[in-house]
């Protein structure tokens, strides 16, 4: 009859296995350097493989092994996706690096879609009022919110809007033209 005994072989390569994969996990959820990762997890991988194969020749506990492999393959996996997420920003960043007429052309089609809109935002305010209300901890409530369509007359070919907001210090207003296109 063969009886087999359990030995504590591998359990110091498991333990120092799992310490370090729980730490690349742990970083692995950082965002940006998330990256940083890899180090441990790969070290944490390392000692694991090393832990089940002692605990396999030497009849211990498999646990801490498997548990410390599992946890640092998750973790590489994490870091290598937090190093693609940002190598491809550094792409983009190059490629328009390497194409700067791309930005001109996007300023130059939204500075024309804002001309043609013909936008304008008016903030009026009363700084002592501002001030005073700041001082007794008051907040502003609104008085009147109001919205006026202007009328397109047969001449014009332009249609516009009226936004007013009164607050007790602020009058906020937001006038919009817009050409009518043929």
């Amino acid at each position: 009859m063969n009886v087999e005994v359990k030995t504590t072989a591998g359990q110091a390569m498991g333990i120092v296995g799992i310490v370090l994969a729980v730490i690349s996990l742990i970083l692995a959820f950082i965002p940006c350097i998330g990256f940083v990762a890899l180090l441990p997890a790969a070290l944490a991988l390392i000692f694991s493989i090393i832990s089940i194969i002692q605990a396999t020749n030497g009849y211990g506990s498999k646990g801490l092994g498997i548990g410390a492999l599992i946890v640092s393959v998750l973790s590489i996996f994490l870091a290598v996706m937090w190093l693609t997420i940002i190598s491809g920003g550094f792409s983009v960043l190059k490629d328009l690096e390497r194409h700067p007429e791309k930005i001109e052309i996007f300023g130059k089609e939204l500075e024309k879609e804002l001309n043609d809109a013909n936008v304008q935002i008016r903030i009026e305010t009363d700084s002592m009022v501002k001030t005073l209300r700041q001082l007794e901890g008051e907040s502003d409530s609104i008085k009147v919110i109001t919205i006026k369509k202007n009328k397109v007359s047969k001449g014009d070919d332009s249609q516009g809007a009226r936004i007013t907001i009164d607050t007790d210090s602020v009058q906020i207003r937001i006038e919009a033209t817009e050409k009518k296109k043929k």
